[in-house]
Formats: C-alpha cells, structure tokens, sequence
C-alpha cells in the first residue's frame, strides 16, 4: 500500500514537471508524454504492479526518462521513452486486465450467491434485480473483451488496426471489471437488507414448527424418530439463520413444517384410537361391576340416592364413550379424545360409587345379623369422628390440606367449602379450585385421596407452604 502511495505521488509530480514545457519547448512530445503518464496511472489502478509486475516496471521507469529527457530538451529522446511506456502500460494491462475482469467476476457471483441465499430476491428484490443486471452486463462486457482481444492477437498486418483493436478489447476488460465490482457492491447492500428484514420472521416460524413437533411428540408416547427428524431439521435450520443462509433455512422449515402437520395428524390419530380403548375398557369395567348390583336393594334403602348417582354417572360415561367413538370415525380426533377423557373419568367415579355401595350393604347385612354393644357403637363413632378430623391437616399461614375420600355424598369442591372446619360456606368453593389449579384440570372433577391446599377464608388466595 504504501509503496502504491509513493508511486502515485511520483507520477503526479512527472506531469507538473511536464507542463512546464508548454511554454519554451513546443516541440517536445507533450502529447506521447501525457499518454504515457495517464496509461502508468491506469495500469496502477488496476492493479498491474500485482499482474504485471515486469511490464509495469518499465512503463514506470520510461515514463520517468521520458520526462528527464524532455527536462533536458532532447525531444527525440523523450518521445522515444514516452512511446516506450505507452507500449509497457498496455502489456502490462493486456496481462492483468483478463485476469482481474475474471477475479471480479468471480467475486460478483459469490456476492449475488450470498444475497440470494440470505433472500436478497424475497425482501430486496429492486436492489437484488440491479445485482444481476450488472453482473450480467459485465458479463457481457467481458464476452466482447474476449473476442477484441482474440481479434487483436489474430491481426499480423495492420499495426495501427491492430492497436486500435488492443485498445478497445483493453476497454472492455476495464469495463467488464467495473460492472462486477458495481454488482458485489450492490449484492452486499442487498444481503445486509435482507438479513435484518428477514432473520426475525424466519426464527419464529422456526419456533412454530417446533411447537407443532413438540405437541406430536406429546401424543406419541413411546417416541417417534420421525419427529426427532424434523426437530434436527428446525435445529440445523437455526444454525443456518445464524450464518445468513436465509433460504436454505427456510426450505428446511418449510419441509419440517410439511413433515410436521402429518407427523401431528398421525400422532393425534394414534392417540385418540389408543384413549377409545382405554376407555371402553374402563367403562366396560364399570358396567358389568353395576350390573352386579343388585338394583331392588339399593332403591329401598337409604343408599337409592347413591345408587342413582351411580346410574347417572355410568350413563354419561357410556354417552361420551360413544360420542367418542363417532368423532373418531369422522376425524375429529382431538374432540374425540376429550370425549374419551370424559367417559373414563366418569367411569372411574362410577367404580368407586359402585364399590361404596358395596362395602355399604355388607355393613347394612352385618346390622341385621349382629347385635351391637354400647361401647360398640362409642368406639364406631370415635373412629367417624378420627376419619373425619384426619381429612383436615393444619399448615402454616391460615392455610390447610384437606384428603379427598370415598363417601356419600361423594366429596365435591362446594361440599367441601361449606364443611364446619373449612370455610362453612359453599359459596367459597373457587378459592379452593384457584389454589389447585395445577392440580385439578376439572372443577367438577376430584379423586379419592387426592390432597387440596385450602387457602385461608379471606384475602389473596397466594401459594400454598411446602410443609
């Protein structure tokens, strides 16, 4: 760089030398000296000391006797030297200017090649087309400059013709050159757009994708390399965001995306024929245990409330099996397994009704055949009331747990709101739903043993302590 510097600075001092000749020496080639000194400058722009070195060194080095020998006032001399560094200038150009069209050209592909990639053509399409026209363009400059220089070297009788012929095929380098230099400025401008346009929107479709894999994977319960697939392809697709590569990252999301929606429909499908079985299983289980019952003795006991509870679950359970199974076969697979949900928890209520009613009539048979003593039924009642009291665990803060149980009526949130030892109003039920949410999915749905967190009668509901 710096000797480039120095040569600069040395040639422009040459041509003020030169100048002065205008006046008291007009014989002096004025002309070839200024020729000379405007083609050295050119092959040093364009890189000729780099291409060229030898051929630049003595157009230099002519130039610089030229203008000696025209300080001197030997004329002949001094066009001599100038005609000899107009002749250097332009070997040294034929032999670099081929080379750098074809290094610049070289360089426009891969700067259009990186715009496009970082899709340049998508959110920069003006500034993207202007790229491809003046790469085009060189390349067509550069075709042209190929057949001249061709067409120079063929010519062996015509001097003059010939040199012409250099000239113009030495031009069109020169300007094949300039129209690739123009189009990888143009092409980096496109790519920096395009980048900062683009990034953003691609890395949330990246996300999109994935949560549409992540919610298939959640259905495929034993696994599935297909979607482990895809979520390498989202991967590799973040990394290529990452690095500019804008449109190979979203060819990669949208295959995934594809991929993804079949691999979501196939995985709810499985599942939802899965949860059908399940449920009639379930239910099917809690039909014949119902049928077993015998239904004269519960309706005229003081258990025919229970017993129709019972009846009223089992019901509804069997309707959402249905209901499950028509969704099923018309595709509806995510209603379907809600309704398949619905029936299994229903069933399951239904079996511990059912099992109540049981244990209820074996204790009402043991009634009739036994006599009780007084200090059987003090000790019966102690233990109702240790049962009743065990329900209910103390915690820190006005806060306590309470035990879900298997009893008649069966426990739900608002029964438990209004007990004595709770809040004594049903009313506050959603206070307790609100600090179990985690917990219970459905309001209307509790289990056996299942533990609550009562938050105190009033104020901010908060978190429950860990104790």
């Amino acid at each position: 760089m710096l000797k480039k510097k120095k040569t600069s600075v040395f040639l422009s001092a040459l041509v003020l030398f030169s100048a002065g000749f205008v006046n008291c020496a007009q014989e002096l080639p004025l002309k070839e000296l200024a020729l000379a000194k405007s083609q050295v400058e050119r092959a040093e722009r364009l890189s000729a000391e780099e291409y060229a070195p030898e051929e630049f060194s003595e157009a230099k080095k002519s130039l610089v006797s030229a203008n000696e020998f025209a300080a001197e006032e030997k004329a002949s001399d001094s066009k001599k030297s100038a005609d000899y560094a107009i002749s250097k200038a332009y070997d040294a150009l034929e032999k670099t200017l081929p080379k750098l069209a074809a290094k610049s050209r070289e360089e426009a592909v891969a700067a259009i090649d990186a715009a496009d990639e970082a899709y340049a053509s998508e959110y920069t399409p003006e500034e993207y087309k202007k790229a491809v026209a003046a790469r085009d363009a060189g390349e067509t400059k550069l075709a042209q400059a190929d057949a001249s220089l061709a067409s120079y070297l063929r010519e062996d009788k015509d001097e003059t013709a010939k040199e012409v012929k250099r000239t113009v095929a030495l031009q069109e380098y020169e300007d094949a050159h300039n129209q690739f230099q123009e189009a990888s400025k143009i092409s980096s401008e496109a790519k920096k757009v395009a980048l900062e346009k683009s990034g953003g929107a691609l890395l949330k479709s990246a996300d999109e994708v994935d949560a549409l894999l992540d919610k298939a994977a959640s259905y495929s319960k034993a696994g599935n390399p297909a979607i482990d697939e895809e979520k390498a392809r989202v991967a590799s697709a973040r990394e290529d965001i990452q690095a500019g590569k804008l449109k190979t990252a979203d060819e990669k999301i949208k295959a995934a995306r594809l991929a993804s929606a079949s691999l979501l429909q196939d995985s709810i499908k499985d599942h939802a024929k899965n949860r059908n079985a399940q449920a009639k299983e379930v239910v099917e289980d809690a039909n014949l245990r119902f049928g077993e019952l015998n239904a004269e003795t519960y309706l005229k006991s003081n258990a025919k409330e229970s017993y129709a509870s019972t009846q009223e679950n089992l019901g509804a359970s069997n309707e959402s099996l249905q209901a499950s199974g028509n969704l099923l076969e018309q595709d509806k697979f995510e209603d379907s397994i809600a309704q398949s949900e619905e029936a299994i928890r229903l069933a399951e209520i239904s079996i511990d009704q059912i099992e109540t009613l049981k244990g209820k009539t074996n204790v009402a048979k043991k009634d009739r055949t036994a006599v009780e003593t007084d200090s059987d039924k003090t000790t019966d009642t102690k233990d109702s009331n240790q049962t009743s009291s065990s329900q209910v665990e103390e915690l820190s803060g006005g806060w306590k747990r309470y035990t879900v149980e298997k009893s008649n009526p069966a426990d739900c949130l608002w029964r438990i709101a209004d007990r004595e030892d709770i809040y004594s109003d049903a009313k506050l039920w959603p206070r307790i739903f609100e600090a179990n949410r985690k917990t219970i999915r459905n309001k209307n749905l509790i289990y056996p043993k299942q533990k609550l967190n009562i938050p105190p009668k009033t104020g901010k509901i908060g978190k429950a302590p860990k104790e």
